[in-house]
């Protein structure tokens, strides 16, 4: 053969020959020469293609025939010479337009003039040869369309390497993953893209790839920029030319977050406090963590398959279920409280949470997330009880009364029915209180709430106002003498003794009534009437019952009687202030004392606090008052500063009707620096009824107390109405726990529980705690033990003049 400008031509024949010289050797005209000349194929199949294609092109070129070229074994020579004289072989120039090559060679060589010299022999068998090759070629062709459009097309990496790992084939997606150019890549082995194995871990892996054939592993890999990243490599390896390593490299950084997220999540799922349950869409469980197992007593093989009705109490109706799955179809979850049953038996109270999970818009799991919340429901109705029920008689107090009232006049309204209100105070329970103390006190009071809630019908509604004063509703009576009946019984059960202390007493009970709505149409007006026609009743005499009429007015001069003496009681100093001392019985000192205000009318006498201050503050006479107070208690705890007790707190009572005051800011701060007291040894003390009656204000004011340094203790708690949400936001440092929860506290498992969640209460919200009604030494003992170390009572000292209080804290020293 003669080729002009064959460099190309060459090659391609090269990279090709065995290729060609299968077809050449297996078509028929060639077997025929070979057979002529007994020439084996087997023989001859390994010379042809060793010599006769890999002549070299400086061999090739110039010469005029194939003889010419000195690699061609003698036996081809043979066949060469039997068929042309070797000066004159046919020379058959084929046109490039008809030529075989054309196709063969594509349009590389539409600028090339090809000659081929040969004979009959080579002349058929070449053109048979390359007609076929054609076809194995353009076969060929297409399947590399076919094979590098998959790779392109994947978005896994793939590169082919050789014996010795060098990358000789990548696709695009790995050179967008490593950040390699194509062409960088192809300079570069696999040791150049491997970030964990060493060259000699690598050399082993190949070898172990080679004996099996394949392998799927995990492994880092480096990118350009130095980043590693997880991959998950798929390795194929083939004898082909010598030995080739097919590979595919997914990026499984994703996967293996996920793979780190889900590790987590389970951890979270089975260390979750919270009890958690995953069920299917038709409701059967198929996981549930620790705590829900903990708190259910069933074990998870238990419940694994089981639908959660197993946990059903029977608390709640069809209804009730039905809304629940109405929501959560509706909104995809729903949240509320459900009370289940758990293994043994036992009912407990959920707070739950249900969310349906969907994926192409229909439901394939729910997951319900609840948490055992019968111990809150225990703490908030013990709250409750505070805020709802008198905590000595455990009977409704003045809220839940007339909550009660409002329900009964609704239903009045509604039939045309009345409301009787039976307004009762009981005859000398002053001198019991006063002759044996609070202690006998209290559980006269407690004797007589169940003398009278004895007698009453499960419909009627009886509750304690404070002090003896308690009250009851009747509802569907028939006529006046029915109530005038039921008021006479329970003044007979008052004339049976109560053995007080080992001691008979006698009391007796003086009950005013006003009927609804023929005397009155709400609560307020309800109630005064009664308390006039009571007060009617111990002006006569006591221990006796009146209904209410409008010629009753004794009362009511009563009380303009004491108004009229609040308007000169201040100018005329018939107030003075008594101190009670407040001691720390871990360290047994005094760190403080209160401030009580006392009144002696020099006709009237000694008159309650209880009594005028309300009336104080309706009528507007005890803002005065409390600027009087404030001053005077800031006065006398400087005394005491500058005679050596310079660490006591002076706590100070005030009333909302103070704080309501726009100028009460400006007009404490010019008490303060006039007498010249440090504010941190004040504290001033508000009950929690009066904080909650209006709570905005209230924190408003409190909060600008607080800024100025002043302390703030809430007063008498558990007496009043608190939301923990607001208590939460008030800025006071105390809580002061009523002695009607610690006086009976070593007799009453009840009173222990109440005084035990209000200091549970306190510490979590980081308030300290004292006790008022302090009285004995068990008292103090089961305090302590309570975590208690601040109290004041009667234990101590009774409130003392200051003089008096000034001793006391020497001697006390």
């Amino acid at each position: 053969m003669k080729f002009k400008k064959t460099a190309q031509i060459i090659d391609l024949l090269i990279d090709n020959k065995e290729n060609i010289l299968d077809v050449w050797l297996s078509s028929k005209e060639t077997q025929n020469i070979l057979n002529a000349y007994d020439i084996e194929i087997d023989t001859f199949r390994t010379p042809f293609a060793t010599q006769l294609f890999d002549c070299y092109l400086d061999q090739i070129l110039g010469k005029n025939n194939l003889q010419d070229c000195s690699v061609i074994p003698a036996y081809i020579k043979l066949m060469l010479k039997h068929h042309a004289t070797p000066d004159k072989i046919f020379l058959l120039p084929i046109e490039l337009e008809n030529s075989i090559l054309k196709s063969f060679f594509a349009n590389n060589l539409s600028d090339y003039e090809i000659y081929i010299e040969t004979n009959q022999l080579t002349k058929y068998t070449l053109q048979a040869t390359l007609t076929e090759f054609q076809k194995i070629f353009n076969d060929q062709k297409q399947e590399n369309i076919y094979h590098n459009a998959i790779l392109e097309t994947t978005n896994d990496g793939y590169w082919m390497a050789d014996m010795s790992g060098n990358l000789l084939e990548v696709n695009s997606s790995y050179s967008k993953m490593s950040g390699y150019s194509i062409d960088e890549l192809l300079t570069m082995s696999i040791q150049n893209v491997e970030a964990i194995e060493s060259e000699e871990e690598t050399k082993k892996h190949i070898e172990h790839i080679i004996q099996y054939g394949n392998e799927t592993f995990e492994t880092i890999h480096i990118k350009k920029n130095g980043e590693r990243y997880p991959v998950e490599v798929s390795v194929s390896f083939s004898e082909i030319e010598g030995g080739r390593f097919f590979v595919l490299v997914r990026d499984i950084s994703e996967r293996k977050r996920d793979e780190k997220e889900l590790l987590l999540s389970s951890k979270v799922f089975s260390n979750m406090t919270d009890g958690v349950v995953i069920t299917d869409s038709a409701q059967h469980i198929l996981k549930v963590n620790n705590s829900f197992c903990k708190t259910t007593g069933y074990t998870e093989k238990e419940l694994l398959g089981k639908s959660p009705n197993l946990l059903s109490s029977g608390w709640h109706d069809k209804e009730f279920y039905k809304q629940m799955w109405e929501e959560i179809s509706g909104k995809g979850s729903w949240q509320g409280e459900i009370v289940d049953r758990k293994k043994n038996g036992e009912t407990y109270i959920s707070e739950t949470s249900i969310v349906a999970i969907k994926k192409d818009d229909e439901i394939t799991n729910y997951i319900a997330i609840s948490s055992d919340i019968s111990h809150k429901k225990e703490q908030e109705q013990i709250i409750n009880n505070l805020a709802y029920y008198d905590a000595l008689t455990k009977l409704p107090n003045k809220i839940l009364f007339q909550e009660r009232f409002e329900n009964y006049v609704s239903l009045a309204k509604r039939h045309q029915k009345q409301i009787a209100l039976l307004f009762i105070d009981l005859d000398n329970f002053k001198n019991i209180n006063d002759t044996l103390g609070h202690l006998v006190g209290d559980q006269f009071l407690k004797d007589a709430a169940m003398r009278i809630k004895s007698i009453l019908r499960e419909e009627d509604t009886v509750g304690r106002f404070g002090g003896d004063e308690f009250a009851i509703l009747v509802q569907n009576w028939h006529s006046l003498s029915s109530l005038g009946t039921l008021a006479q019984k329970i003044i007979d059960i008052f004339k049976q003794p109560f053995l007080l202390e080992s001691t008979e007493f006698f009391s007796g009970a003086s009950i005013g009534i006003s009927i609804y709505p023929d005397d009155a149409q709400t609560y307020d007006e309800m109630v005064r009437l009664a308390d006039t026609a009571m007060y009617h009743v111990k002006n006569q005499g006591k221990n006796n019952y009146e209904f209410y009429s409008s010629s009753m007015n004794t009362s009511i001069a009563e009380k303009m009687q004491i108004l009229t003496a609040l308007h000169t009681a201040l100018e005329n100093n018939e107030f003075h202030l008594t101190y009670q001392p407040k001691i720390n019985i871990d360290t047994n000192t005094v760190y403080g004392m209160e401030a009580l205000i006392r009144w002696i009318h020099p006709k009237l006498g000694f008159i309650s606090p209880e009594i005028f201050i309300p009336k104080a503050e309706d009528n507007g006479h005890i803002y005065n008052i409390g600027l009087w107070v404030l001053e005077k208690a800031l006065e006398d705890t400087k005394k005491l500063h500058d005679s050596g007790f310079n660490d006591l707190t002076v706590s100070i009572n005030i009333s909302s009707k103070q704080l309501e005051q726009n100028c009460f800011l400006d007009d404490f701060r010019k008490i303060i620096d006039k007498v010249g007291l440090k504010r941190e040894f004040i504290d001033l003390e508000i009950t929690e009824t009066q904080v909650m009656n209006n709570i905005e204000s209230s924190l408003d004011i409190l909060r600008q107390l607080s800024a100025l340094g002043i302390k703030m203790s809430i007063d008498d708690f558990g007496t009043g109405y608190s939301s923990l949400n607001y208590l939460k936001q008030l800025p006071a440092s105390t809580i002061k726990i009523d002695k009607s929860f610690v006086l009976d506290i070593d007799k009453d498992e009840n009173d222990k529980a109440i005084v035990s969640s209000i200091i549970a209460l306190s510490q979590s919200l980081n308030k300290n705690i004292v006790a008022e009604g302090s009285e004995t030494e068990e008292h103090i003992k089961i305090l302590k033990e309570l975590g208690v170390n601040q109290v004041q009572g009667y234990f101590y000292s009774k409130p003392l003049k200051f003089e008096e209080f000034e001793s006391f804290l020497k001697e006390f020293r």
